[in-house]
């Protein structure tokens, strides 16, 4: 009975992929919509904004990801151990 409740660690991997590719898709399709609006409009039809916005698309889904499959790796965070379990008395 327990092995029925249980998700299969494919299944977890899948979904993280998933995740992962979906933010891919989306997050450089949001930077290259940005880009091609501000060459447009800003910077009178140069491809250099298409490029720079579409690959900060692809960096921001890039950390994504990473935050995804390692969530302890976030920068500047340093997981320490406890060595003395503090208790709390809530009837005091």
């Amino acid at each position: 009975m327990s092995d029925e409740s249980q998700v299969p660690s494919e299944d977890i991997l899948n979904e993280k992929w998933d995740k992962c590719i979906s933010n891919l898709l989306i997050k450089t399709g949001i930077g290259l919509s940005v880009g091609v609006v501000a060459s447009a409009l800003i910077f009178k039809k140069k491809a250099w904004p298409i490029a720079m916005s579409t690959g900060i698309g692809i960096g921001v889904a890039y950390a994504d990801c990473q935050r995804i499959f390692k969530p302890t790796a976030i920068p500047g965070v340093k997981v320490i151990k406890a060595t003395n379990p503090v208790t709390y008395d809530i009837n005091s």
